[in-house]
């Protein structure tokens, strides 16, 4: 499987016609749009993608956002302190965050998991992309359900598990897909105080997209307006093709984008 960097198309769709899809469905629109067979040049198929573990896909999305948009990140957080609150400046490298994948291919892991001096012994399987699409339309209803619903499809278990060793399972699972949950430890430069970050890169690159959609329909204008070429074809270019063209007509015009 290779992937191909977004065109104007599907930076359209995924705003546009996509963007009230929840977000495990949207990162699997957005991989089927970019992502290819290598030996036939076919789109990978939603099952495939929906099967891959939740790690798996958000490194497909890191990558695919470094081929678009290059391997920096610019963020901003709040301080949580309460006495601060200051807004910093954060800069994230995509190969930083890229991390070696884990057994995700085996199809059961097992762990003993202790609890008030007694042993369980867990078999289970790591979450995928279709298991997020599963639980996410309850997940807005009920978090707890959600979370019940994703154990229940993931866990084998000859009997019920105690409450208190279902809540260890999420961690115990994030060690076999390490990908599938990256925490920043951030120092606020205003009062000193350091604090934990989880960083979602497919919620992070959809923000992204959305907080540029003016400026990539005035890019497309601009091209429209000067180059006489159809909205067809503009939309049709890679986001670095027509990010080369935008250049050339702003040094052109001495103007600089909106």
């Amino acid at each position: 499987m290779r992937l191909r960097e977004l065109t104007g198309e599907d930076q359209a769709f995924l705003v546009e016609e996509a963007g009230r899809m929840l977000p495990a469905r949207w990162t699997t629109e957005l991989l089927h749009r970019c992502a290819y067979r290598a030996d036939t040049g076919e789109p990978t198929p939603y099952d495939w993608l929906r099967s891959r573990t939740v790690g798996e896909r958000d490194a497909l999305v890191m990558e695919l956002r470094r081929l678009s948009a290059g391997d920096r990140l610019q963020c901003v957080l709040d301080c949580p302190a309460e006495n601060c609150r200051a807004k910093l400046d954060l800069e994230l490298q995509v190969t930083d965050l890229l991390v070696p994948p884990g057994d995700v291919r085996r199809e059961v892991h097992e762990a003993q998991v202790s609890e008030s001096g007694k042993e369980w012994h867990v078999r289970f399987r790591l979450p995928t992309g279709g298991d997020q699409e599963a639980a996410a339309e309850l997940a807005r209803e009920d978090l707890d359900a959600a979370v019940d619903l994703l154990l229940d499809r993931l866990v084998e278990s000859t009997g019920e598990l105690p409450e208190a060793v279902r809540c260890q399972l999420p961690q115990i699972m994030s060690q076999f897909d390490p990908q599938a949950e990256i925490n920043l430890r951030v120092t606020c430069c205003a009062c000193g105080g350091a604090f934990d970050v989880l960083f979602d890169p497919c919620d992070y690159f959809r923000q992204e997209l959305t907080a540029e959609s003016r400026r990539f329909f005035h890019e497309v204008h601009l091209l429209a307006f000067h180059y006489h070429w159809s909205l067809a074809d503009i939309l049709r270019m890679s986001t670095g093709s027509r990010k080369r063209f935008l250049r050339l007509l702003e040094e052109e015009l001495g103007i600089g984008a909106a």
